[in-house]
């Protein structure tokens, strides 16, 4: 029970004791009530101001009540809002959250990529220097052939010895070409095996033949070959068929032309 109530209860209680005290005296009265300088008049008059006091006070109470019950909905209202209002702070706060991992995803990805970008970078720089540095080189060898007889197709004919190997990309059996560019191979074979040859191959291809006739001993044949080559093709000679016997005057040349 809330005080009003109480106050409004001790009234009531306070308001039929005296009703029914004034009922005894008014049957013990009844001829002295009207006077003005009665005790009783005083009592009934007193009654009627504490009766319309404790209207007053209960008009007072339903206002009040009124006005508790309106300011707890309000604060129900308001404590509802507050609720939305944290709930609201809480999604943009997880947003914000996932928005800043999205950022911070983001921009380590575009690091990643710029450092892997510097580095494609420093490798393409450093390709075109050693191009441009293959470029400048001189690259070109002359040798003469080995005497001997090659008997079968799948042997390399050697060179020796050496003349010229400017850049080293002859080893002796095969050219391996160290920058990519246009060459130019020449071979001149002088053998006493008639109806023979030998070819300019290109890695497993042929390319041109070197053929030394079938007149009389130590004929002699001579090929060259224009190739577009790229790093590490090979160039290097091989007999036709069945067995040749190559003479020591026998030479072969390759050149970089551009």
């Amino acid at each position: 029970m809330c005080p009003s109530q109480a106050i409004l209860w001790s009234c009531l209680v306070i308001l039929t004791t005296t009703e029914s005290s004034a009922f005894l005296l008014n049957d013990r009265t009844n001829a002295s009530i009207g006077h003005p300088d009665n005790d009783n008049y005083n009592i009934y008059s007193k009654i009627d101001a504490l009766e319309r006091t404790l209207q007053n006070l209960e008009t007072t109470v339903r206002e009040k009540t009124a006005q508790l019950d309106r300011l707890e909905t309000t604060v129900g209202e308001k404590t509802a809002q507050l609720d939305r209002l944290e709930t609201t702070v809480q999604e943009k706060t997880t947003h914000s959250d996932t928005l800043m991992r999205q950022v911070l995803l983001t921009v380590t990805e575009i690091e990643v990529k710029m450092k892997t970008s510097d580095f494609q970078l420093q490798n393409m720089s450093l390709q075109i220097e050693q191009l441009k540095n293959s470029s400048d080189t001189v690259i070109g060898f002359t040798t003469r052939l080995s005497r001997h007889t090659y008997s079968i197709t799948s042997d390399i004919i050697k060179g020796s010895p050496i003349l010229y190997n400017e850049g080293n990309a002859y080893n002796g059996t095969v050219f391996t070409c160290p920058s990519p560019g246009l060459y130019l191979f020449y071979v001149s074979i002088i053998s006493s095996t008639n109806n023979k040859g030998v070819w300019i191959y290109k890695n497993s291809q042929r390319i041109t033949f070197a053929y030394t006739g079938h007149g009389s001993p130590d004929e002699s044949g001579s090929v060259s070959a224009a190739l577009r080559l790229n790093i590490n093709d090979q160039v290097y000679l091989r007999p036709d068929s069945g067995s040749i016997q190559i003479d020591h005057d026998s030479a072969f040349t390759g050149v970089k032309i551009t």
